[in-house]
């Protein structure tokens, strides 16, 4: 029995059948290539939605609600979205993750059980993204393993939960000091330097207004937050250029960048070598 026939259903038979998707035990992932503009839709899974390129203003629970470049929608059980119009895109991704998956690994992870996230838009990072495309290049196997397919989801869910905010807040206050709120914002652009994250995403995450934050940061660093996430971004592109097997484009993409021009001056400025000759 397909667990996900009631969220295909409300698909048009026409756009579905053009829609890669690979269904398992509580982990569901597809490929659409359109925003259905017009029609309510609802999931009674974890309904999480990585698009290409912003969605269309899309009414969430009955309020309109507009999107950011390069974040992650965070649907929960339940939750409804009528987008405002249709909108043909690049292949986006939309995962369904079942309930008891997310609520039993919030147990093992001493969070509260019924998970409810804070934020309906999050930065994501390069591991989940990576997971991602292991759980799809494995799907695409001949010989593909159901067992390594439930693990990549168990980690997929997993890693959901540890990277974004739940009601179980993720940071401790900080009582003194500024260190640890600079300690904080590394650990955070670390975790999401590919991810379109502005000042205020990270100090929206640890509680700390941005006037305080940057002059703070520039402080014990030496550098501005912006610089200091440039060369975070840097350094894994030149990781990833090394290993040659992505097109200097795909890391660009990897790393954050808005588009390759800017990737490729910026690379320049900093490493003194375009991409491509670094990556040769």
């Amino acid at each position: 029995m397909n667990k996900y026939a009631d969220f295909m259903k409300q698909i048009p038979e026409n756009i579905m059948q053009g829609v890669e998707r690979q269904l398992y035990t509580d982990i569901a992932l597809f490929r659409p290539h359109i925003f259905i503009g017009g029609r309510l839709m609802h999931s009674s899974d974890y309904h999480i939605i990585i698009p290409s390129v912003p969605p269309p203003d899309s009414y969430i629970n009955g309020r309109l609600k507009s999107f950011d470049k390069g974040k992650i929608v965070v649907m929960h059980p339940g939750d409804t979205i009528l987008c405002t119009r249709n909108y043909h895109t690049k292949p986006y991704i939309s995962l369904l993750i079942k309930p008891q998956l997310i609520n039993s690994i919030a147990e093992e992870m001493d969070m509260p059980a019924n998970v409810k996230f804070t934020k309906l838009q999050n930065p994501f990072s390069f591991d989940l993204m990576q997971l991602i495309r292991a759980f799809e290049k494995e799907s695409k196997r001949r010989d593909s393993c159901r067992l390594i397919m439930d693990c990549l989801g168990i980690q997929i869910a997993a890693t959901v939960l540890r990277e974004f905010k739940t009601n179980l807040k993720k940071y401790p206050a900080c009582l003194s000091g500024g260190d640890s709120y600079v300690d904080m914002a590394v650990e955070y652009m670390q975790v999401f330097f590919s991810a379109n994250i502005t000042i205020e995403d990270i100090c929206s995450e640890i509680g700390i207004s941005p006037f305080h934050f940057m002059r703070l940061f520039k402080q014990k660093t030496g550098v501005s937050p912006h610089q200091y996430l440039l060369d975070i971004r840097i350094k894994k592109a030149r990781e990833l250029l090394t290993t040659g097997q992505y097109l200097v484009s795909e890391v660009a993409a990897m790393c954050g960048f808005i588009n390759l021009s800017h990737f490729s001056s910026t690379f320049k400025r900093i490493t003194g070598m375009p991409p491509s000759e670094y990556r040769k």
